[in-house]
Formats: C-alpha cells, structure tokens, sequence
C-alpha cells in the first residue's frame, strides 16, 4: 500500500503516527469494499450476493461505502506501520481522521500506547533486611506488654508483616511509566463502572461525590492513582519473580485440578489455567520477599 508516513516519540511509552493516504488508495479500498458490500447486501429482484455492483452500490449509498472503505484502509496501513517501526501496542491506538476530502489525500493519525515499563526497580534485598531488623526489635516481649503470643502465631504473624511492609516499600520505590492513553482508558471504565453502581443505588453521581468529599477532579486523580499502583504492582512481582526465577510447575496446577469435585469442574479450573498460573506466580513471589 502506497503512503507516507512522520513517527514522533511522544513521552511516556507513546508515539504519534501521522499518515497521508493518497486518494489512488482510498479508491482501492472503496473497490474491495463494494465487492464485500456485494456478498452481503440483499437488493430486490437478486438473489443475495448477486446483484451488480452498480446495484449494491446505489443501495447502500456513497457514506457507507466510505466507512467500510475506510475499516478496510486503516486496518492495512496500522498492520504495515507497526512491521515497519517494529511497535508493539499495548492498547487499541486512538485514532484521529484530520482530512478526508473527497477526491483528494486522506490525512489520519495514530496514537499509540507501548506497554507500561518498569523505569526503577526497588532494592527489594536490601529493603528486606532493614525491615527484618526492624520486626526483630518489635518482636521483643517484654513484661507488661501483654500476653506472650505462641511461637508459631508469633512467626506467621511477623512473616505476614513482614512480606506486606517489604512489597510496600519496595512498590513506593520503584517508579513505572505509563502511556496517558492506557490511564485515559482505565480511568474511563473504572469511572463508566463506578457511575452505574451509584445509579443502581438510586444516587447521583453529585451526590456521591459529596458523601465521599470529592470533587470530580479529585476522583479522577484518586482513580488515576489507584490504576498507576495496579499497575506498578503487577510489573513489580513480575520483575521481582523474573529475576528470582519464581515459576509455577505442573505439579503445582495438579494441585489446583485435585480440588475439583467432578470432571466437569477439572476441565474449567484447566481453562483458567493461565490465571491460576499468574496467581500462584504472585504468591509465590510474596512469600520469597517474606522469606529473605
């Protein structure tokens, strides 16, 4: 396919794509759309499929041809500029048609969001150990400070502290960059979900921000807050169970499938395998941090 093409790093993970389509093209995409058009169109008098292109294209009008024909042209060209900037997107790109005269170049452009990455990763050993130092001297007993817990409640209540302050500190310590256009999605459907249960509720979306003392704003940073943490957190065990070399074995999953009551219900904890499998990853990886 025949078009030009300016690729501008953007910050944070992102790129701008802007694209010129010469009207040649947009011809051919508009012939391979009336042929589709053609095989699908029901027109009286044919038999489906078979009525003239002239026909079809009479029947479903000039706009509609230009919407397939322009599915057709921005599906090839996103396929091409990818192979050829070697981009990986994370997320749909967002897509903005600036011209689109007709009988004249087309100017379009995408946005296009990498995968969040990992810009600093926490010295998790180190912060281990200064936690572990810091519990040894708090798990001194001392007459007057209570009952004495048993030995084994003692050790697993440290090792659970332990393991929640030492990913805290190693998550407020590492740092993560992501694309504004992943965090103007999540924030969307996060908020989109938020204000159906509120109208479920039968509250408006005023007056739950009241109750909670927010503002709109406010809201949307708090959520933005919340997704950049997910996020970080996700990228975090994940490096940290890389680099530990952390996996989850056959073995392990068989464990999982003996809980099943039935076959039936094996054969659906074996569909979700691949979630089991990033759950037991995560665990595993919380439990080495509680163990340095």
């Amino acid at each position: 396919m025949k078009f030009t093409d300016k690729l501008e790093k953007q910050p944070r993970a992102t790129y701008k794509l802007e694209i010129t389509l010469p009207w040649s093209e947009v011809e051919l995409a508009k012939d391979k759309a009336l042929k589709e058009l053609q095989k699908t169109t029901e027109v009286k008098g044919f038999r489906k499929g078979k009525a003239p292109e002239k026909i079809v294209k009479e029947t479903v009008g000039e706009q509609r041809l230009l919407e397939e024909a322009s599915r057709h042209l921005l599906t090839e060209v996103y396929k091409e500029v990818l192979t050829k900037h070697k981009l990986v997107p994370f997320i749909d790109p967002k897509i903005t048609l600036l011209k689109a005269p007709n009988g004249g170049d087309w100017e379009l452009r995408f946005e296009i969001a990498e995968a969040p990455k990992l810009t600093k990763i926490a010295d998790y050993k180190k912060i281990a150990a200064e936690v572990s130092a810091d519990l040894k001297k708090e798990a001194i007993w001392v007459p007057g400070k209570g009952e004495e817990p048993k030995a084994e409640e003692k050790a697993k209540d440290i090792r659970n502290k332990k393991m929640q302050l030492v990913f805290d500190k190693a998550l407020s310590s590492s740092e993560i960059e992501i694309s504004p256009l992943i965090l103007e999605l999540e924030v969307s459907r996060r908020l989109t979900s938020l204000y159906e249960e509120i109208k479920q509720l039968g509250l408006t979306v005023e007056q739950y921000l009241q109750s909670k003392k927010l503002t709109a704003e406010t809201l949307k940073a708090k959520t933005e807050a919340e997704i950049i943490d997910l996020y970080k957190s996700e990228f975090l065990l994940d490096s940290i169970a890389d680099s530990e070399k952390i996996v989850v074995s056959d073995n392990d999953l068989e464990e999982i499938f003996k809980t099943a009551k039935n076959e039936q219900e094996k054969a659906q904890l074996k569909q979700n395998a691949y979630l089991y499998t990033r759950l037991m990853r995560k665990q595993k990886t919380l439990d080495f941090l509680s163990s340095l």
